[in-house]
């Protein structure tokens, strides 16, 4: 057998193995398409009260970080306050919304979905701006290094908080 018979039997099995693989990858990973629509309620909800607690348990977290003294705990405990309030607020919206077991919508119901979402996060934002801004101007600058990195896994606020990063757009005391 030639070299160039080798090389191109194994181009071949190789692309059928990695084309393999990332189609039984994309089918395991995606929720809708292995859950039933008996199933796909259940996966909801989950969904909806696994995002709440994942919440509590990055401001739980933060807060053992911070170590935080006397004048600064009711400045966090305001701040925890404001930010699992509206955590709590999309928990019960999520909950309330049905998935979809059709496919999802036209690119116009997404579209208004998506500006709903955003206008409920700016209105969230607007709300904690104030407990923000008085917890963080009373930390210490070690504080603020461990307030202002989170988790690393999205900040103390977790998906669509102020943190994107350790020096994100919206991160406290970032200019916008």
């Amino acid at each position: 057998m030639s070299f160039r018979k080798i090389l191109l039997s194994a181009c071949v099995s190789g692309a059928m193995f990695a084309g393999g693989t990332a189609s039984h990858a994309l089918a395991a990973d995606h929720p809708r398409e292995m859950a039933g629509k008996m199933d796909m309620a259940a996966w909801h909800k989950r969904m909806c009260t696994d995002r709440y607690a994942r919440n509590v348990g990055r401001v739980a977290y933060i807060e053992a970080k911070l170590s935080l003294n006397d004048t600064q705990r009711p400045l966090f405990d305001g701040w925890k306050q404001t930010v699992l309030g509206s955590a709590k607020s999309h928990e019960d919206s999520c909950l309330a919304r049905q998935p979809h077991m059709d496919g999802g919508h036209n690119i116009l119901e997404r579209q208004a979905r998506m500006r709903d979402m955003l206008q409920h996060r700016l209105a969230d934002l607007t709300a904690e701006q104030p407990s923000l801004k008085a917890l963080y101007d009373s930390l210490s600058p070690d504080q603020k290094q461990v307030f202002d990195h989170g988790d690393r896994m999205g900040g103390p606020q977790g998906h669509g908080g102020w943190h994107h990063g350790p020096h994100g757009a919206g991160a406290p005391g970032k200019a916008e």
